[in-house]
Formats: C-alpha cells, structure tokens, sequence
C-alpha cells in the first residue's frame, strides 16, 4: 500500500514531492524555482517588459515629483515644492474647470444617446442590424486627423455646413434670431465644439458596450413581464435600465478616464484655444510636459490628478453597489 501511494504520487519514480522536501520557506521557494525554471522562463518576457516599460516609469515617474528637472540639466531635490506649487497654478485650476464642464456637456448625452441606439438595434425585427452597427462604431476607429478635418470644415465660420444652416433657418425664420456661431474662434464656444465632437465620436463604442449588455438579460424576463401585462416602456423601466446597471457604471467609468485624459480631440480641434478656453487636463499635462520641459511638476500633477480621479472612481463605485444592494432589499 505505501507503495501503491508513493507511485501515485510520483515520489516511487523519484520526482519527490511538489516543490521540495522538508526545509524553510527560502530553501523551498529556490527548490520550486529549480524544478520549474522552464515555466518561469516562458513567462518571464512579459514580467521584463513590464519592468521595463511599466513599473519602471511609473517609479520613476513617481521619484520625478519630487524633483526639478527639465530632462537636460541635473535633477534637484525640492521634496514638496512641486505639489505646494500646484495650489497657485492659475493655468491647472481653469483646465481641470475646463474638463468639468466639457464631461458635463458631453458625458450625459452620449450614454443617453448609447443607450437608445443600443435598444433600437437590439431589436429582433429590425434589418441589417450588422450594417448599422458597423456605422454606429465606425467614428471610434476613424484617423483623428480626418475627424480634424471633417469638423473643421463643419465649424468653419464663414463655410462651415452648421453655420450655413443656422444662417438659413433664420433667414426663413427671423422670429427665432438664429445666427452664425464662431463656434472654434470664441471662448463661449469652443468647449461646447469639443464636445460635439467628442460626442459624435464616442457613442458608437459606448452603443457596444451596451448592446453587449443588453444581450445579457434573458428573455424569460421580459417574456413574464409581456405575460403579467407590461407595455414596452414598462419593461424598459422595470427590467433593462435596472439590469443594465453595471454597464451604466462601467460606460460612465470610462467616460471619466476619457474626459479627464481626452488629448487628441482638443489637440487638433482647438489646441486649447482660444486662449485657454478649451485647454483640458490632458492638453496642459502635455504642454507643461513636452513645451515647458517642466517633468518634475508635470509629474506631481499627474499623480495628483490620477489619485483624485481613482477616488472619484471608488467613490462612485461605493455608491453604486450601496443603491444596487438597496434597490435589491426593497424589491
């Protein structure tokens, strides 16, 4: 029998037990490495690029905000000198301003305008649902510079389509006082001419993401509800809003993340301007970064910035599983 059992286990033909004999945590740690070194070597590409590449800039990156450094002359030591500069950044506290109210003027409508698409092409009857689909995702995966170029060309003042339309209905209806909008050359503006951009570019892929999850919710659920008499709405209220939470929390996540790092889309539509009127965070984390050669405060921003984000984003987080656990005792 003892050896029956040493034979199953493997230690009849001398591979011994798993990682090692009797010894302490060391000595079998180095007995597991020994014995299984070729596993770790087909992993271990992956662990280096991400030493290199990943955590190694991170920590250095870290080290840098406590720092003055242009990247060229010697680093100097100012320890909190560059997060104690931030409260007097005049420039910081308009792009995150700026960033609000961007994510405010796009943010609601984009989910909003996600989730009805996503509830029209999830129907069954519907034609061609792949082709729409296609359409609806299609600004996401478009060059930036041909998006650049198609809005510039739709926000022109004098050519612009929109302005030409705006100058038309209020020809034809003078009551309503429509006239052309600068919509890129003036500060009243330009934040809103990003967010329609960012808008029209984003929904297609946050329209996935919910589709994705509206397909998630079994039909024997709105299958009972049509038989217990629920009308359409009725089931959309009752049933899928409430089941498509998460995704609501996710999309929104992401829009977060998006909004306060967005870079292209205000690079090569206003570049900030005019003045600073459009400059969100990304932008300014870029220039203080790559114009001004400021690496150690740019790197204290950062960090600042990615702390208050990762907060907002727990918080949020909280809150949401606080009302999920809530809207679930009540019913």
């Amino acid at each position: 029998m003892p050896t029956e059992r040493a034979e199953g286990t493997g230690l009849a033909r001398g591979r011994g037990p798993a990682c090692g004999g009797a010894g302490g945590p060391r000595r079998l740690l180095r007995a597991c490495v020994r014995r299984h070194w070729h596993f770790y070597l087909f992993i271990s590409p992956f662990f280096i690029l991400f030493a290199v590449f990943g955590l190694y800039p991170l920590l250095f990156s870290l080290y840098l905000g406590f720092v003055k450094w242009d990247g060229l002359t010697e680093q100097t030591w100012v320890g909190l000198g560059n997060f104690a500069a931030m409260l007097e950044d005049d420039i910081l506290a308009a792009s995150l301003w700026n960033t609000l109210v961007i994510g405010l003027l796009y943010a609601p409508l984009m989910l909003a305008l996600a989730f009805l698409f996503a509830l029209a092409l999830n129907q069954p009857w519907l034609r061609l649902r792949g082709l729409f689909r296609s359409a609806f995702f299609l600004p996401c995966v478009t060059p930036m510079v041909v998006i650049a170029i198609v809005f510039g060309l739709l926000y022109s003042p004098e050519r612009g389509l929109l302005n030409y339309v705006l100058a038309g209905a209020g020809r034809a209806l003078p009551f309503l006082g429509l006239k052309p909008v600068p919509w890129i050359t003036s500060e009243e503006w330009s934040k809103a001419a990003v967010a329609v951009l960012v808008t029209w570019r984003w929904t297609g892929y946050n329209m996935v993401l919910m589709l994705a999850g509206l397909q998630g919710i079994p039909h024997e659920y709105y299958e009972a509800a049509k038989v217990d008499g629920a009308g359409p709405l009725a089931r959309v209220r009752h049933i899928t809003v409430p089941l498509m939470r998460p995704t609501f929390l996710f999309c929104g996540l992401l829009s977060l993340l998006g909004t306060v790092y967005m870079f292209d889309e205000v690079f090569v539509l206003t570049r900030g301007g005019p003045g600073i009127s459009s400059t969100n965070f990304g932008l300014y984390l870029f220039n203080i970064s790559f114009s001004d050669f400021r690496f150690g405060y740019a790197s204290s921003v950062a960090y600042t910035v990615a702390l208050g984000v990762f907060a907002a984003a727990m918080l949020v987080t909280r809150r949401s599983r606080l009302g999920g656990g809530a809207g679930e005792g009540s019913s």
